[in-house]
Protein backbone atom coordinates (compact mmCIF):
# COMPACT_ATOMS: atom_id res chain seq x y z
CA UNK A 1 0.00 0.00 0.00
CA UNK A 2 1.29 3.51 -0.87
CA UNK A 3 -1.02 5.29 1.08
CA UNK A 4 0.74 5.18 4.80
CA UNK A 5 -3.55 5.83 5.76
CA UNK A 6 -4.26 2.78 4.07
CA UNK A 7 -1.25 0.61 5.67
CA UNK A 8 -3.48 1.00 9.02
CA UNK A 9 -5.89 -1.08 7.72
CA UNK A 10 -3.45 -3.96 7.54
CA UNK A 11 -3.53 -3.82 11.07
CA UNK A 12 -7.01 -3.29 11.76
CA UNK A 13 -7.26 -6.86 9.49
CA UNK A 14 -4.78 -8.34 11.71
CA UNK A 15 -6.79 -7.45 14.57
CA UNK A 16 -10.07 -9.09 13.02
CA UNK A 17 -8.22 -11.87 12.26
CA UNK A 18 -6.84 -12.41 15.76
CA UNK A 19 -10.01 -11.54 17.30
CA UNK A 20 -11.91 -14.48 15.15
CA UNK A 21 -9.04 -17.15 16.16
CA UNK A 22 -10.12 -16.59 19.44
CA UNK A 23 -12.37 -19.53 21.56
CA UNK A 24 -14.66 -16.21 22.63
CA UNK A 25 -14.34 -13.85 19.50
CA UNK A 26 -15.42 -9.99 20.04
CA UNK A 27 -16.50 -9.25 16.57
CA UNK A 28 -16.12 -12.69 15.05
CA UNK A 29 -14.85 -11.79 11.35
CA UNK A 30 -14.16 -15.27 10.19
CA UNK A 31 -13.44 -13.41 6.74
CA UNK A 32 -10.87 -11.08 7.89
CA UNK A 33 -8.67 -14.16 7.54
CA UNK A 34 -9.02 -14.50 3.64
CA UNK A 35 -6.98 -10.73 3.39
CA UNK A 36 -3.87 -11.67 5.57
CA UNK A 37 -1.15 -11.81 2.77
CA UNK A 38 2.55 -11.52 3.45
CA UNK A 39 2.45 -7.86 3.82
CA UNK A 40 -0.66 -7.92 6.23
CA UNK A 41 1.32 -10.13 8.10
CA UNK A 42 4.30 -7.96 8.82
CA UNK A 43 2.30 -5.03 9.85
CA UNK A 44 0.56 -7.39 12.26
CA UNK A 45 3.77 -8.66 13.29
CA UNK A 46 4.60 -5.46 14.67
CA UNK A 47 1.23 -4.72 16.79
CA UNK A 48 -0.03 -8.47 17.58
CA UNK A 49 1.90 -7.93 21.27
CA UNK A 50 -0.69 -4.81 21.92
CA UNK A 51 -3.39 -6.39 23.71
CA UNK A 52 -5.32 -3.12 24.94
CA UNK A 53 -5.31 -1.34 21.74
CA UNK A 54 -6.01 -4.37 19.60
CA UNK A 55 -8.91 -5.55 21.96
CA UNK A 56 -10.43 -2.29 21.58
CA UNK A 57 -10.25 -2.25 18.12
CA UNK A 58 -11.77 -5.47 17.88
CA UNK A 59 -14.47 -3.92 20.22
CA UNK A 60 -15.05 -0.59 18.09
CA UNK A 61 -15.57 -2.84 15.60
CA UNK A 62 -18.24 -5.21 17.47
CA UNK A 63 -19.81 -2.02 18.84
CA UNK A 64 -20.95 -0.37 15.47
CA UNK A 65 -21.73 -4.43 14.12
CA UNK A 66 -24.65 -4.13 16.89
CA UNK A 67 -25.66 -0.67 15.76
CA UNK A 68 -26.00 -1.36 12.37
CA UNK A 69 -27.69 -4.94 12.56
CA UNK A 70 -30.41 -3.04 14.91
CA UNK A 71 -30.72 -0.61 12.68
CA UNK A 72 -30.91 -3.10 9.62
CA UNK A 73 -33.16 -5.26 11.58
CA UNK A 74 -36.05 -2.34 11.18
CA UNK A 75 -35.38 -0.98 7.74
CA UNK A 76 -33.59 -3.83 5.70
CA UNK A 77 -33.28 -1.94 2.60
CA UNK A 78 -31.73 1.31 3.90
CA UNK A 79 -28.73 2.16 2.59
CA UNK A 80 -24.65 2.03 4.21
CA UNK A 81 -21.68 4.11 3.01
CA UNK A 82 -18.35 3.17 4.68
CA UNK A 83 -15.90 5.95 4.35
CA UNK A 84 -12.33 4.19 4.25
CA UNK A 85 -14.13 0.84 4.30
CA UNK A 86 -10.43 -0.98 4.51
CA UNK A 87 -10.72 -5.04 5.10
CA UNK A 88 -14.92 -4.19 5.71
CA UNK A 89 -16.67 -7.34 5.97
CA UNK A 90 -19.71 -6.30 7.00
CA UNK A 91 -21.73 -6.75 4.17
CA UNK A 92 -20.93 -9.91 3.99
CA UNK A 93 -21.67 -10.49 8.53
CA UNK A 94 -24.98 -8.65 8.62
CA UNK A 95 -28.17 -9.56 6.97
CA UNK A 96 -29.68 -6.12 5.02
CA UNK A 97 -28.88 -3.09 3.81
CA UNK A 98 -27.14 -1.80 0.44
CA UNK A 99 -23.32 -1.23 0.75
CA UNK A 100 -21.16 1.04 -0.62
CA UNK A 101 -17.39 0.98 0.52
CA UNK A 102 -15.14 3.77 -0.58
CA UNK A 103 -11.39 3.73 -0.48
CA UNK A 104 -8.31 3.79 -2.26
CA UNK A 105 -7.96 1.82 -5.23
CA UNK A 106 -5.38 -0.82 -4.09
CA UNK A 107 -7.62 -1.96 -1.51
CA UNK A 108 -10.63 -1.71 -3.30
CA UNK A 109 -8.70 -4.00 -5.68
CA UNK A 110 -7.31 -6.14 -3.54
CA UNK A 111 -10.66 -7.03 -1.77
CA UNK A 112 -12.31 -7.33 -4.64
CA UNK A 113 -9.43 -10.53 -5.84
CA UNK A 114 -10.12 -12.46 -2.70
CA UNK A 115 -13.82 -12.00 -1.63
CA UNK A 116 -15.88 -10.45 -4.56
CA UNK A 117 -18.66 -7.89 -4.00
CA UNK A 118 -21.12 -10.37 -5.55
CA UNK A 119 -20.53 -13.16 -3.21
CA UNK A 120 -21.79 -10.54 -0.92
CA UNK A 121 -24.86 -11.78 0.98
CA UNK A 122 -26.27 -8.02 0.38
CA UNK A 123 -25.87 -5.81 -2.68
CA UNK A 124 -22.31 -4.33 -2.36
CA UNK A 125 -20.29 -1.60 -4.50
CA UNK A 126 -16.92 -1.02 -4.11
CA UNK A 127 -15.69 2.22 -5.36
CA UNK A 128 -12.05 3.18 -5.73
CA UNK A 129 -11.12 7.10 -5.08
CA UNK A 130 -8.06 8.30 -4.21
CA UNK A 131 -8.81 10.85 -1.54
CA UNK A 132 -5.97 13.36 -2.04
CA UNK A 133 -6.86 14.16 -5.22
CA UNK A 134 -10.30 12.59 -6.39
CA UNK A 135 -13.65 13.98 -5.10
CA UNK A 136 -15.65 11.73 -2.80
CA UNK A 137 -19.09 13.66 -3.99
CA UNK A 138 -18.13 13.10 -7.85
CA UNK A 139 -18.03 9.39 -6.62
CA UNK A 140 -21.07 9.56 -4.20
CA UNK A 141 -23.48 11.43 -6.12
CA UNK A 142 -25.03 8.78 -7.93
CA UNK A 143 -26.04 7.24 -4.73
CA UNK A 144 -27.22 10.67 -3.06
CA UNK A 145 -30.90 9.81 -1.74
CA UNK A 146 -33.70 11.75 0.91
CA UNK A 147 -33.82 8.35 2.69
CA UNK A 148 -32.18 7.68 5.82
CA UNK A 149 -28.33 6.70 5.26
CA UNK A 150 -26.12 5.02 7.89
CA UNK A 151 -22.88 6.22 7.34
CA UNK A 152 -19.40 4.51 8.65
CA UNK A 153 -16.44 6.66 9.20
CA UNK A 154 -14.28 4.01 11.53
CA UNK A 155 -10.87 4.45 11.81
CA UNK A 156 -10.17 7.40 10.36
CA UNK A 157 -11.03 10.93 12.10
CA UNK A 158 -7.81 11.22 13.55
CA UNK A 159 -5.72 10.74 10.82
CA UNK A 160 -7.27 14.01 9.18
CA UNK A 161 -6.73 17.54 10.01
CA UNK A 162 -9.72 19.93 11.43
CA UNK A 163 -10.08 21.43 8.16
CA UNK A 164 -10.50 18.09 6.15
CA UNK A 165 -13.15 16.86 9.05
CA UNK A 166 -15.00 19.83 8.43
CA UNK A 167 -15.18 19.20 4.52
CA UNK A 168 -15.89 16.30 4.95
CA UNK A 169 -19.23 16.21 7.13
CA UNK A 170 -19.74 19.16 4.53
CA UNK A 171 -19.64 16.45 1.72
CA UNK A 172 -21.93 14.04 3.35
CA UNK A 173 -24.44 16.61 4.50
CA UNK A 174 -25.06 18.14 0.98
CA UNK A 175 -25.09 14.61 -0.40
CA UNK A 176 -27.13 12.89 2.25
CA UNK A 177 -29.53 15.10 3.79
CA UNK A 178 -30.85 12.57 6.43
CA UNK A 179 -27.88 10.29 8.20
CA UNK A 180 -26.57 8.95 10.83
CA UNK A 181 -22.61 8.42 11.46
CA UNK A 182 -21.04 6.11 13.12
CA UNK A 183 -17.50 7.08 14.32
CA UNK A 184 -14.95 6.65 17.08
CA UNK A 185 -14.09 9.53 18.74
CA UNK A 186 -10.64 9.83 20.74
CA UNK A 187 -9.89 12.60 23.23
CA UNK A 188 -6.80 14.40 23.21
CA UNK A 189 -6.65 13.19 27.32
CA UNK A 190 -6.79 10.10 26.00
CA UNK A 191 -4.35 9.78 23.50
CA UNK A 192 -1.83 11.60 25.81
CA UNK A 193 -2.09 9.29 28.36
CA UNK A 194 -2.87 5.58 26.70
CA UNK A 195 -1.85 6.32 23.34
CA UNK A 196 1.89 6.96 23.11
CA UNK A 197 2.53 3.18 22.36
CA UNK A 198 0.11 2.37 19.69
CA UNK A 199 0.73 5.66 17.86
CA UNK A 200 4.60 4.80 17.51
CA UNK A 201 3.92 1.74 16.00
CA UNK A 202 1.33 3.83 13.53
CA UNK A 203 3.69 6.00 12.88
CA UNK A 204 6.14 3.57 11.89
CA UNK A 205 3.80 3.15 9.06
CA UNK A 206 3.90 5.89 7.99
CA UNK A 207 0.61 7.69 9.08
CA UNK A 208 -0.19 9.80 12.31
CA UNK A 209 -3.26 11.25 14.25
CA UNK A 210 -3.66 15.07 13.79
CA UNK A 211 -5.01 17.78 15.92
CA UNK A 212 -6.08 15.91 18.68
CA UNK A 213 -9.09 17.85 20.78
CA UNK A 214 -10.41 17.19 24.21
CA UNK A 215 -14.09 17.71 22.64
CA UNK A 216 -13.69 15.77 19.18
CA UNK A 217 -17.98 15.70 19.42
CA UNK A 218 -17.87 19.14 18.57
CA UNK A 219 -17.40 18.25 14.97
CA UNK A 220 -20.48 17.06 14.70
CA UNK A 221 -22.68 18.97 17.44
CA UNK A 222 -21.53 21.87 16.20
CA UNK A 223 -22.60 21.56 12.35
CA UNK A 224 -26.37 20.33 12.73
CA UNK A 225 -26.12 16.95 14.18
CA UNK A 226 -27.59 15.62 17.59
CA UNK A 227 -25.96 12.99 19.91
CA UNK A 228 -27.89 9.77 19.64
CA UNK A 229 -25.56 7.63 21.85
CA UNK A 230 -22.28 7.04 22.71
CA UNK A 231 -20.39 3.82 24.25
CA UNK A 232 -17.34 3.19 25.96
CA UNK A 233 -14.69 1.03 23.90
CA UNK A 234 -11.94 0.28 26.78
CA UNK A 235 -15.29 -0.52 29.09
CA UNK A 236 -16.77 -2.99 26.22
CA UNK A 237 -13.16 -4.34 25.62
CA UNK A 238 -13.29 -4.88 29.69
CA UNK A 239 -16.36 -6.34 29.92
CA UNK A 240 -16.14 -9.09 26.13
CA UNK A 241 -12.28 -9.15 25.97
CA UNK A 242 -10.62 -9.82 28.82
CA UNK A 243 -7.84 -6.97 28.61
CA UNK A 244 -6.37 -7.74 32.39
CA UNK A 245 -8.69 -4.86 33.78
CA UNK A 246 -11.94 -5.22 35.75
CA UNK A 247 -14.41 -3.34 34.05
CA UNK A 248 -15.51 -2.11 37.27
CA UNK A 249 -11.84 -0.34 37.59
CA UNK A 250 -12.42 1.11 34.14
CA UNK A 251 -16.28 2.30 35.00
CA UNK A 252 -15.42 3.44 38.99
CA UNK A 253 -11.98 5.08 38.97
CA UNK A 254 -10.12 5.41 35.19
CA UNK A 255 -12.28 8.26 33.89
CA UNK A 256 -9.85 9.00 31.68
CA UNK A 257 -9.91 5.98 29.61
CA UNK A 258 -13.78 5.27 30.01
CA UNK A 259 -14.56 8.28 28.33
CA UNK A 260 -11.63 9.29 26.30
CA UNK A 261 -12.25 6.67 23.43
CA UNK A 262 -15.74 6.05 22.27
CA UNK A 263 -18.03 5.33 19.80
CA UNK A 264 -20.75 7.28 18.93
CA UNK A 265 -23.92 8.14 16.59
CA UNK A 266 -24.87 11.24 15.63
CA UNK A 267 -28.29 12.16 13.52
CA UNK A 268 -27.92 14.54 11.18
Amino acid sequence: MSNPISRTAYYTLGVRAWDASRSKPVCGDSFAKDFMNEEAQNVWREFKDQLMPNASNASRHAIIDTYLHDALSVASDSQVVIIGAGFDTRAFRIKGGVWIEVDEPAIITYKESKLAASKAYNKLIRIPIHFATESLPDKLTPFAKPATTHIIIEGVLMYLTHEQRRHLIKDLQNLFPKHIVYCDLMRQSFFEKYGGPIHEKITALGARFTDMTEHPENLFLDNGYRMLSCVSIPLYAARNAKIGIPSFIIRYFLKTLRDGYQICRFEL
